[in-house]
């Protein structure tokens, strides 16, 4: 990920924000414990960019769903990984509209956020086709 500039992935994303996802983000975690600047990152990934490296909100995106899939037990699919990011995306619009007080669907604020993305939301997610992921 931008190998040229010879940036590691903990500067791109920045010292705090990674350790947020590698010691903040836990089995426990739901949406709204997501902070601000990680989930503004999350809300702004451009989908239809197929390079991500150039990208730090899409790695960070990435290197949340990557603990999430860690949490989960499960292995991540290369080939779903845009939808995953849709995902994502769509969850963090969501809360932020929630944090400025507007009404969101609340039945799936209360699951972990490693769930939503690895459980039978984001199965739901991954076996839908779109424009970005004709699988």
């Amino acid at each position: 990920m931008n190998r040229e500039a010879g940036i590691g992935i903990v500067e791109i994303i920045g010292m705090e924000n990674f350790e947020w996802l590698s010691k903040g983000f836990t089995p426990e975690t739901r949406l709204r414990d997501i902070p601000d600047e990680i989930l503004n990152r999350l809300s702004l990934v451009d989908i239809a960019v197929r390079d991500y490296s150039a990208d730090r909100n899409a790695i960070t995106a990435i290197a949340l769903i990557t603990f999430a899939y860690r949490m989960g037990g499960k292995t991540q699919s290369p080939q779903y990984g845009t939808n995953d990011i849709l995902l994502l995306k769509v969850l963090a619009k969501n809360e932020i509209l929630r944090r400025e007080g507007n009404q969101v669907a609340q039945e799936l604020w209360e699951l972990p956020l490693f769930e939503l993305i690895t459980g039978e939301v984001g199965e739901k997610i991954r076996a839908t086709k779109v424009i970005t992921n004709p699988i």
